[in-house]
């Protein structure tokens, strides 16, 4: 019996100093990594692989706080808390007409509503909505890098005892536990060039659906594609005589479409623009994930070599943002070109073109 309970106590200091070695071992590899800009680099680099961005900004946050001044450390630590943020928050934050578009919906609108902001990003439009005289603001980011900028930048501007950020994306909410039962205003502004890319029909249903009340209003309330004939010289990849050689195969490796700036001069419209498509939120019924459709554009004479596309956003009967060709140069949105067969057209020419989309691809072709 002795014997056992020496042998049980030798057993119990052993295995106690195994994990204070173990630990010991894992302090000095935590600290190794948040020290050491390769393994810090490696370690959050596999964190956001993983999805795992709020470990990624824990790690961050301690890293900077044990290098203080180090270089390396702040440009590592901005690798990791730039990495998959889209470069447009910038563009698109500077976008006067923009902001303009939806300050002037949120202040005629929103007062006295109870708000969700949905991919709140820098917290500007939660903001504004406060400001307005909102009841109550909760605001909703996946990106928990970007929400905890959006806690600060809130703070800083004097708003963070009447807006909440939650860091998940808003198919993650619940009406009770979140939202003290339901909202009556969602501002979103969760569009993309082709309108539809960043999921904003099916986030935009499960709102309406789960996150609402009846009477919700939406921010903006109505949107449309546009389409129009147009020249451009550059349309084609310039694959077919590279080095003598023809590559014109690797094309398809390519996106059909192409994106440039809506102020870029080289791009000319030869006709009208009409609607593909329009979607209204503050409605009893929600958009259809998937439709077609088909319109005739008339030409006005010249080269044809694509149908340019861009969007409309209608906030209000006389607010409206577009960012059509010819627009200047603040705004953020790009026009898409999709190819079709370069050739002159007559003035007056129809030529018919078919457009479908589902869920968030949108598709033009000339029938």
């Amino acid at each position: 019996m002795v014997e056992w309970q020496i042998r049980s106590t030798i057993s119990v200091v052993a295995l106690r100093a195994a994990i204070c070695h173990d630990a010991e071992m894992t302090d000095r590899a935590a600290h190794t990594t948040l020290n050491d800009p390769a393994q810090l680099l490696q370690r959050g680099s596999e964190l956001l692989a993983e999805r795992g961005r709020a470990m990624a900004l824990q790690l961050v946050e301690r890293a900077r706080a044990a290098n203080t001044g180090d270089p390396r450390i702040e440009q590592v630590c901005r690798i990791l808390e730039t990495h998959r943020v889209p470069r447009f928050h910038a563009k698109m934050l500077e976008d006067a007409r923009r902001n303009r578009a939806y300050r002037t919906a949120i202040e005629a609108l929103v007062p006295g509503r109870r708000v969700l902001d949905i991919g709140t990003g820098s917290g500007l439009l939660a903001m504004m909505a406060a400001r307005a005289g909102a009841a109550s603001v909760i605001a909703c980011e996946q990106d928990p890098r970007l929400a905890a900028t959006a806690r600060e930048i809130i703070a800083r501007n004097g708003f963070a005892d009447r807006i909440t950020v939650i860091d998940r994306p808003s198919f993650q909410l619940e009406r009770g536990r979140d939202l003290s039962g339901g909202v009556d205003c969602v501002i979103s502004e969760i569009f993309s060039d082709n309108l539809l890319s960043e999921g904003v029909l099916t986030a935009l249903a499960h709102a309406r659906a789960e996150l609402c009340t009846a009477d919700a209003i939406f921010i903006p309330e109505h949107a449309s594609i546009e389409i129009a004939l147009a020249s451009h010289p550059d349309i084609d990849p310039p694959l077919a005589d590279v080095e003598g050689l023809d590559l014109s195969p690797f094309a398809r490796h390519f996106p059909l479409v192409q994106t440039i700036r809506c102020n870029n001069p080289r791009l000319h419209l030869r006709s009208e623009p009409q609607s593909a498509f329009g979607y209204r939120w503050t409605a009893q019924a929600d958009p259809a994930l998937s439709a077609d459709s088909a319109v005739e554009l008339i030409s006005s004479g010249g080269e044809i070599s694509a149908i340019a596309q861009w969007i409309e956003l209608r906030f209000l009967p006389d607010v409206i943002y577009a960012n059509g060709p010819g627009s200047e140069d603040e705004i953020s949105w790009l026009n898409r070109l999709t190819p079709i067969t370069r050739r002159g057209s007559q003035a007056g020419e129809a030529i018919r073109v078919k457009n479908w989309y589902c869920d968030e691809h949108v598709m033009h072709w000339e029938a």
